[in-house]
């Protein structure tokens, strides 16, 4: 139940108003009165976007529908064992860290097995995403960085801001949550670095209070930083000023 359950995807032969392009619909498979999401993705941005994804669980009659055959390995692959191969993969790891940036790499490429892993596995798998790794997680966010997650608003898009948001493909968002990178777990200031305390917390926001992982939006206002050895350090990809008073 809930984001626990897989989501079916397919593809509607209804046409909407005015539109002679048929409508890809995804189904929440939750409850009936629950809306299907539209997604406008086909073929590889379907396969390459992480919210939509299921890896090599599309069925062949999902394949053809949504133009996919051909682009993933030929044998289906269920829910299941993908989430047994995961978990697996990710007990052979002995430094929390490196289990973190597992999970932080498969939340990029298939958010639902990410969060069914994690909904099935909230005990072992809570302190991994949020604290105490988390903290770990921000001082060392440069230096491991791999794909951008949520919106950054800088000292450097003044007067931008409210154009930047159309920069956010999604529109229902119902959860925000926003950091300065100040105060980091009593780690002192992180500024940019701080990022990683928003998405571990929608993380399990997510998987615990069961909102759908595209209507959550992780946000760091850079405002700089104090703390002079990240200001110093190569990796670090916050602004390059103190932090701002004011």
């Amino acid at each position: 139940g809930g984001l626990g359950s897989m989501w079916g995807i397919h593809r509607s032969a209804m046409r909407s108003a005015g539109s002679a392009a048929p409508r890809r619909l995804l189904s929440t498979g939750i409850k009936k009165q629950y809306p299907v999401l539209r997604i406008p993705e086909h073929g590889q941005d379907l396969v390459r976007n992480p919210l939509f994804s299921k890896g090599t669980a599309f069925k062949m009659s999902e394949r053809d529908r949504l133009g996919i055959r051909g682009l993933l390995p030929p044998k289906v692959v269920p829910m299941e064992m993908q989430l047994e191969n995961e978990l697996t993969n990710i007990r052979k790891l002995n430094d929390p860290l490196m289990k973190n940036l597992a999970l932080q790499d498969l939340q990029d490429r298939n958010e639902t097995l990410f969060h069914r892993l994690l909904i099935d596995n909230i005990n072992e798998l809570a302190p991994i995403v949020y604290t105490p790794t988390v903290g770990k997680v921000c001082q060392h966010f440069g230096d491991n960085f791999r794909r951008g997650r949520g919106m950054y608003f800088s000292s450097k898009d003044k007067g931008e801001m409210a154009a930047m948001t159309y920069n956010w493909r999604a529109r229902d968002i119902q959860i925000i949550v926003v950091t300065d990178g100040s105060r980091i777990l009593g780690l002192g200031d992180l500024g940019a670095n701080g990022m990683g305390i928003p998405i571990g917390k929608l993380a399990l926001y997510c998987a615990c209070g069961g909102i759908a992982p595209h209507r959550v939006l992780p946000v760091t206002l850079d405002l700089g930083t104090d703390n002079l050895d990240l200001l110093n350090h190569p990796s670090y990809l916050g602004v390059q000023h103190r932090h701002l008073q004011g």
